[in-house]
């Protein structure tokens, strides 16, 4: 039998280093590029503060809360590359996709709490007109898909939310002028809780990651970002309820809320290097999704004691 000579293990020995030397230097380079990405088009998110003041009228904050709710949504179309969602050529989905589903989860969240806003918390009951404003922006501008890049007559995703905007604007500006309804009441605010809570926000971002552990990588990370972008506008509409309304905070509520937004900021922040299937997994925001829904459960409950 033949026995292996010193030259041998050098070679084996060389082969080992250079091919550690190459896995190291991809893993370096992803990074690399993956920091220099972050440094451009940033993919950190501080949460939304509104602006307070002692003695807010009721118009001034029914104004905050919808900055808070469009916040997240207008950043997306403001940022550097735009509104990637409905994009071709180098910004497109498929090569921006962590970008553009995290603005897809964007949109539906800022849709289903922009509905609510107009359609209970911006008029005086159920028998009360809907604001025209936020009816247009609703129904004629928001409806839209988020990927329809548009042509001739037909406008895009872009344009449309754009003028969703303008009329919101138009809406404050009219609300603070005493020509708008404001009215949200402890009931609002427990059924604004009601909706995040439920299936078409929350149950949304769970139903995203149903079955994670089967799902193929290329598909797992561009559901776990979608998720990502509906807790984004679901942690600056809650944290700006929060904040306007004491009424939440003096139901010994301190406690639920700081979890809850400890475990938002863990999904808002998420950004590894590579997502699989069993590390970096579903599983993981799965989990976060869970205990801030519980925390947040708690205060929702606080308000009808």
């Amino acid at each position: 039998m033949a026995q292996p000579e010193a030259k041998h293990f050098v070679i084996v020995g060389r082969t080992l280093l250079t091919q550690t030397l190459i896995f190291v230097a991809v893993l370096l380079i992803m990074w690399g590029s993956q920091k220099l990405y972050s440094a451009i088009d940033p993919v950190k998110f501080p949460v939304y503060q509104v602006q307070q003041k002692a003695g807010m009228t009721d118009q001034e904050k029914g104004a905050a809360l919808l900055s808070a709710l469009t916040n997240r949504m207008e950043y997306e179309m403001g940022s550097l590359f735009g509104w990637s969602a409905n994009d071709i050529g180098l910004t497109c989905p498929t090569l921006m996709d962590n970008r553009a589903y995290r603005q897809y989860g964007t949109y539906v969240a800022t849709k289903m709490l922009f509905d609510h806003y107009s359609t209970s918390i911006a008029k005086l009951g159920s028998n009360d007109r809907e604001n025209n404003d936020l009816y247009n922006a609703r129904l004629n501008h928001f409806a839209i898909g988020p990927k329809r890049w548009g042509m001739l007559f037909i406008p895009s995703a872009e344009s449309s939310f754009s003028k969703a905007f303008s009329l919101t604007e138009k809406y404050k500006k009219d609300l603070l002028a005493g020509k708008a309804v404001y009215n949200c009441r402890t009931d609002d605010l427990y059924s604004a809780m009601n909706l995040i809570l439920g299936e078409t926000v929350f149950g949304y971002a769970l139903g995203l990651l149903n079955n994670s552990q089967d799902l193929p990588f290329y598909t797992l990370d561009n559901r776990i970002y979608e998720a990502q972008g509906v807790i984004l506008v679901v942690r600056d509409y809650l944290k700006a309820m929060y904040d306007l309304y004491p009424e939440i905070r003096g139901k010994n509520n301190e406690q639920n809320m700081n979890e809850a937004m400890h475990y938002m900021d863990r999904i808002c922040s998420y950004d590894p290097l590579y997502i699989t299937s069993s590390f970096n997994s579903g599983e993981l925001i799965i989990s976060y999704l869970l205990f801030a829904r519980n925390r947040l459960s708690d205060i929702r409950d606080s308000l009808r004691i």
